[in-house]
């Protein structure tokens, strides 16, 4: 993945204005900070609103995979498959 350079900063340097990082972020003067120690990436740090969306998503995925996996189950048993809607409305998820 690219980074700018702008997102990137040294552990050290995270570490001594934490405070400005997270007031950054939180004002969105910054999408993402991107952690540096020894020249390699070691952490990223997103606001808490990015962080949740992108961890619906990923459940959102989970689900989408498990229903593949299990319509290919379905049909392989001359079954009638349920549709991925009504299985995403039935638990209250959306894409």
């Amino acid at each position: 993945m690219a980074y700018k350079k702008e997102e990137i900063l040294s552990a050290s340097r995270v570490a001594r204005s934490f405070g400005k990082v997270l007031t950054d972020l939180k004002a969105q003067h910054r999408r993402r900070v991107v952690v540096l120690k020894n020249n390699q990436v070691e952490a990223v740090i997103v606001p808490v609103d990015d962080y949740e969306k992108m961890a619906e998503a990923l459940d959102v995925l989970e689900h989408m995979e498990i229903h593949r996996l299990v319509t290919q189950r379905v049909r392989k048993r001359g079954k009638k498959p349920i549709r991925l809607e009504a299985l995403l409305k039935e638990q209250r998820l959306t894409v």
